[in-house]
């Protein structure tokens, strides 16, 4: 049987069990379950797929998979970066290809959101409303994200037309916290463990009508567990919000500084050898960034209300990177940022039946320098000098609409939901390289309207389908327009050509049928089945007779499968959570792409590899399993174990699917949480079962002389480690 076909006979098995529920049996919730497996319940409300906080639905009313993680979960699976916090997700994958903990990639649905340059992104980020996509090349830096401070996150899967461009995989919606009652809150916390971790952190928050305050602060070290990688994390996150009759405001700021070094991968011979070795010891990467947001939700009347966010945000990142091959090279971005959304929501009827309706209009405008040299014995080389001023424009529309009930038994519900937005885009790139070469200076437009429409129909309370439509795209970023011709070498962003023909943007369809049940108190799934269809995917090619790598759309590639998520509660003391990933991520054409392979006729990378239709995307594994169970022997005490089961990838540069691929692996994480009073603790063990795997892999010469062995580059996940914590309120 075909996998897809097998997916089809399950959805049906799902809903056979949820139909023997009983008709009009209200669902009890589940507890909030594992700490480290976060549970999606029926009856929650959700942000999405809302623009900007504060216009919710009912999750019974959204026709896409959405996952929520609130903040206790957050804080109490001792997670000490939001990657690792977002892993427990059902299909969610991260590989690590930087060598730390706080700059792994992440990988969802075959799409990734990575701080790589020029790696090609697929998911979107927002913070309170705020893209935080880099401009650049549409990177996210995660560890300038208030992991501390986010009151819940939402994660919307597949193309979500109010969130725009980039979300090919799926948007990511964090929002911040504001203080609560009482009136001031004090809680100082302290962590420690393996590999010579300290995090200390201070928050002081509360409310008095109708003001509401936070601060939050932290700073976190550790020396690593491999060569040369230490990391030192700096923060702070204030909001000043108030609320009075049918305004909502609030103001924020967040500011972090960081230096986090960066072992990246090792060669397969040295890595058999000692798996804690730094092959090119010295990389490091150093952001400083300020944001401001300020928010505005007024009630206008008793059905609309208008929702307003102004944002200014101020990065500076230095990237160093030490070479084998050739000299070390720094970067240095500086990017200036701001911006702002408006929306106004209706709630009321048609018809006598419940109507949303969402308008918005989106505007950021993005100055961006990138500054590249080359070190040899700590002189520069030349200055590599790009700046692209970059204007973004949308407007988007949605309306859900429940348009009939009582059609097959009482009590059941048809909801339609109908979006659409439309983007623009420029890139007003400036090379200001004062290297004779080709200019990459140039303008360059996109736009595109991406619709989406969506049913759900909810038999019961116990028992729900949906199926939905979306459209999405992905503007060509700042790194692959200068780097876009044979002409072009580009490690980095230095200089290239002006791309003719130009690029086109990516597009995106995607179809996701879904269903889920709640057939009994101590049991609910989920199931969901998907297919997106990449248009015009952009990689990088080296065509026969060309020198270096440069980008160019080479054709369609397309992601499938299907998650399924099952939480039990069979005992008052015993919670349980198991999910299952299957995910096809391939090329839908015959290729010609580059690789840092050698291959037939080929003595030195970058060499030409021939692509088939069918062919695994590289990094995408097909089966992913989570599992996890949550004691609570007593009340004040609860103890847990989770694991996940991660299928074997094709490595990076084997898109021609001819290599050893990177092996499958388990990984074992287990703990406790203890509160007494105003008393919480914590201690995490993670890889319990101390086992010897690898997250990412890749190709690269193994030496400095010209004609070096070209070798599997993989980099090792850490060994079994510990963290402990705790906090006090005062």
């Amino acid at each position: 049987m075909r996998p897809l076909d097998a997916l089809v006979c399950a959805v049906a098995a799902i809903a056979l069990v949820s139909s023997t529920a009983r008709a009009q049996q209200t669902p009890t919730p589940l507890p909030q379950g594992s700490q480290d497996d976060p549970t999606r319940l029926p009856e929650l409300s959700v942000t999405a797929p809302a623009r900007l906080p504060g216009a919710r639905l009912p999750l019974s009313s959204v026709p896409a998979t959405v996952d929520i993680v609130p903040a206790d979960r957050l804080r109490g699976s001792g997670a000490v970066t939001l990657q690792e916090a977002l892993s427990r997700l059902p299909g969610v994958t991260l590989s690590d290809q930087q060598g730390n903990s706080w700059q792994m990639d992440l990988s969802l649905r075959g799409f990734r959101s990575t701080s790589v340059s020029g790696e090609s992104q697929g998911l979107s980020v927002f913070v309170d409303g705020v893209r935080v996509n880099e401009p650049g090349v549409e990177e996210v830096h995660y560890d300038l994200l208030p992991l501390d401070d986010i009151e819940r996150i939402e994660v919307i899967r597949g193309p979500a037309a109010v969130f725009g461009r980039n979300t090919l995989g799926g948007a990511i919606n964090i929002i911040t916290r504001r203080g609560a009652p009482p009136a001031y809150e004090i809680v100082p916390e302290v962590e420690g463990g393996s590999f010579g971790r300290q995090k200390y952190r201070l928050r002081v928050g509360g409310a008095s009508a109708p003001l509401d305050y936070y601060v939050g602060g932290t700073f976190f070290r550790e020396d690593g567990w491999r060569d040369v990688a230490a990391s030192r994390i700096e923060k702070l996150f204030a909001k000043l919000g108030l609320k009075s009759g049918g305004t909502d405001a609030s103001l924020s700021f967040q500011r972090a500084e960081n230096r986090i070094e960066q072992p990246g991968s090792l060669p397969f011979s040295d890595l058999r050898r000692d798996r804690t070795l730094n092959y090119t010891g010295g990389d490091f990467f150093k952001p400083h960034v300020n944001v401001a947001t300020a928010s505005l939700r007024q009630e206008l009347g008793a059905s609309f209300a208008l929702s307003l966010m102004g944002f200014g945000r101020w990065l500076d990142t230095e990237q160093f990177n030490v070479n084998q091959a050739g000299p070390n090279t720094r970067s240095f971005t500086t990017t200036t940022s701001a911006g702002g959304t408006a929306q106004l929501s209706h709630e009321g009827t048609v018809f006598e039946r419940t109507n949303r309706l969402v308008f918005g209009v989106d505007y950021a405008h993005h100055d961006v320098r990138v500054r590249v040299f080359e070190e040899v014995d700590g002189a520069r080389g030349p200055e590599s000098d790009a700046r692209d001023n970059q204007p973004a424009v949308a407007v988007f529309l949605q309306d859900t609409l429940d348009i009939a009930r009582n059609m097959l038994r009482d009590g059941d519900r048809l909801i339609v939901t109908a979006a659409v937005r439309w983007d623009w885009l420029r890139h007003d790139i400036e090379d200001r390289d004062p290297v004779d070469r080709p200019s990459s200076s140039g303008v360059h437009e996109f736009n595109r309207a991406n619709p989406a429409i969506g049913f759900n129909y909810n038999l019961s309370r116990a028992l729900g389908f949906y199926f939905g439509y979306s459209e999405g795209f992905r503007a060509p970023g700042f790194l692959e327009l200068t780097c876009a011709g044979p002409g072009a070498v580009c490690p980095g962003l230095q200089a290239g050509v002006a791309p003719d023909p130009p690029l086109k943007a990516v597009k995106a369809r995607n179809y996701e049928l879904g269903v889920r049940a709640h057939p009994a108190p101590w049991l609910e799934g989920e199931l969901a089945l998907f297919r997106t269809d990449v248009i015009d995917d952009i990689f990088s090619v080296s065509p026969t007779g060309t020198t270096g790598l440069f980008f160019q759309n080479v054709g369609n590639t397309r992601r499938q499968g299907v998650e399924l998520s099952l939480g039990l509660k069979p005992w008052k003391v015993l919670e349980a959570r198991l999910s299952y990933t299957y995910t096809e991520a391939t090329f839908r054409n015959d290729l010609v792409l580059a690789t840092p392979r050698l291959t037939a006729g080929c003595a030195v990378p970058p060499c030409t590899q021939n692509v088939r239709a069918g062919d695994d995307l590289p990094l995408v594994p097909r089966h992913r399993l989570n599992a996890s169970v949550d004691y609570h022997p007593t009340s004040w005490l609860t103890l847990w174990i989770g694991g996940s089961y991660v299928g074997a990838q094709r490595l990076r540069g084997d898109e021609a699917n001819e290599e050893h691929t990177l092996g499958d692996y388990v990984v074992v994480n287990g703990g406790g949480r203890a509160q007494w009073k105003t008393l919480e603790a914590f201690v995490t063990v993670n890889n319990l079962l101390n086992n010897a795997y690898e997250t990412f892999g890749t190709f690269a010469p193994n030496g400095k002389v010209a004609g070096a062995p070209v070798e599997r580059f993989l980099t090792p996940a850490a060994p079994i480690n510990v963290l402990a914590g705790m906090s006090y309120r005062f």
